[in-house]
């Protein structure tokens, strides 16, 4: 069943303020805190809320972390979106004129490009000629915005004693809540 955005939580952020430190600023990160805390609650009786259900998300590897590409996929599956991983290797993406076109192809076949490991060169290209929306390494637990949002959730999570830490289901909730605010 395809579940409806809450009601009570509207957002947009332009992705690109994602991709560099401090780009997002107090209130914003709050916003994706209280959107996070909005996905968490028991509103659909236990079921997943599809709401990217129709959006295709590149998932474009470097050299990264496994780690940060599964719980990006996680993250974005959870939400019904389907993702591609795509090593960059083999995609091409090296800076020159086949970047140009692989970047263009990118964004007609995506909603969205999450670059992991990727160099900062392509990645400004991509932004450039993908016409999509392109984050830069949003799964990484080293991420700004990430580090800025975990720190206003633990603190709004502090008076509850018995609330453990949890840094991959934090790094899940920040990337659906970045995903539902930049993919509309």
């Amino acid at each position: 069943m395809h579940a409806s955005w809450p009601s009570n939580v509207s957002i947009y952020l332009d992705y690109k303020a994602l991709n560099v430190p401090n780009g997002l600023n107090a209130q914003q990160v709050e916003a994706l805190r209280c959107v996070a805390d909005s996905l968490a609650a028991p509103s659909t009786g236990g079921a997943p809320q599809m709401l990217l259900r129709g959006k295709n998300i590149a998932l474009v590897c470097g050299q990264s972390d496994l780690d940060d590409a599964s719980v990006f996929e996680r993250a974005a599956i959870g939400l019904g979106a389907r993702v591609a991983r795509i090593r960059s290797s083999d995609a091409g993406l090296a800076p020159g004129a086949e970047l140009i076109a692989t970047a263009r192809m990118l964004g007609r076949l995506y909603d969205a490009v999450e670059c992991q490991g990727v160099d900062d060169e392509v990645l400004a290209q991509l932004e450039q000629h993908a016409s999509t929306v392109v984050y830069k390494a949003i799964g990484s637990p080293r991420h700004d915005a990430f580090r800025q949002f975990d720190h206003i959730r633990r603190q709004a999570l502090a008076h509850l004693a018995s609330t453990a830490h949890d840094e991959q289901g934090c790094r899940e909730a920040f990337i659906q809540a970045v995903l539902l605010s930049t993919l509309r």
